[in-house]
């Protein structure tokens, strides 16, 4: 009797611990724990007018699969405390054309905070969505959309360039047109969705800011992320700080969640990045 009610015991245990971890997963961890993710980068070659630039980085909204408004709040919050210069969007802003709607209403408050400049993700072209007509809506809200090219950020007689590749992950990527007509001695920040670009861009950019891994998203403890949708290779770039042949790069675990709404042990974040002159 005694052992059939410890089994029965330790059943109701168990059984409350996955109720908790299931909520906590679904619920808590991708809508409530927004994290800023704080970064000083260190760059000897930065121009002098932009020591201090403030970078706010964004990835993998996926604006379309379930989740809490309040996420968007929260990021949105955490932006405009920042105050940044410019934000950076590196794609999968949607996952399906229903969140189109919610999509442009997030850009809006975005672009009412700083110059916003995007790139597209493997997600906005596989939602079906109309790109051209998405293109033209994000320019209505004073967003920079780059597709293999760049712009300039000026200041006083100082300027860096930002570029942005195509999605690299589904090779709509074009870097040599990307860098085209940029000075080989200018400061570059390169945009792009999928990690893997570095393999390609290192040593040619100063700066790479992507995305699309979402840090795994789910991460067992002892045995890490359950899944990583990066080539063979490219498998190691999962988040974090990387530098390879004088290029750091940057991989941000995203805001939102691809595939399935779960998050674990991999809490959606924005990253707050300023740029210093060594």
């Amino acid at each position: 009797m005694i052992k059939i009610k410890s089994k029965r015991g330790l059943l109701v245990i168990i059984g409350v611990i996955l109720i908790c971890l299931t909520v906590y997963a679904l619920l808590i961890e991708p809508n409530l724990i927004v994290t800023g993710t704080v970064l000083t980068l260190k760059f000897s070659d930065l121009p002098d007018a932009f020591n201090g630039f403030k970078i706010a980085h964004i990835a993998g909204t996926h604006f379309g699969m379930w989740h809490l408004p309040i996420r968007d709040d929260i990021a949105i919050q955490i932006i405009d405390d920042f105050r940044p210069d410019i934000i950076v969007f590196t794609g999968d802003i949607i996952c399906n054309v229903n969140g189109i709607t919610d999509a442009l209403k997030f850009i809006a408050h975005l672009t009412s905070i700083a110059p916003t400049i995007i790139v597209f993700g493997n997600w906005d072209y596989w939602s079906e969505a109309n790109i051209t007509e998405l293109v033209n809506q994000l320019k209505e809200l004073g967003a920079i959309v780059l597709i293999n090219n760049s712009t300039i950020i000026t200041r006083g007689k100082d300027e860096i360039y930002v570029a942005g590749v195509d999605d690299p992950y589904t090779w709509r990527h074009d870097l040599t047109r990307t860098l085209s007509g940029i000075p080989i001695n200018a400061f570059k920040i390169l945009l792009a969705h999928s990690p893997q670009i570095i393999r390609e861009a290192r040593g040619k950019v100063d700066l790479i800011l992507a995305g699309h891994t979402h840090g795994g998203q789910v991460n067992i403890p002892l045995l890490g992320p359950l899944f990583v949708p990066l080539p063979p290779g490219s498998r190691k770039y999962v988040a974090g700080v990387f530098m390879e042949n004088g290029t750091i790069m940057y991989v941000n675990r995203g805001l939102g969640c691809s595939m399935m709404p779960i998050r674990f042990m991999c809490p959606p974040e924005v990253a707050l990045i300023t740029l210093i002159k060594d």
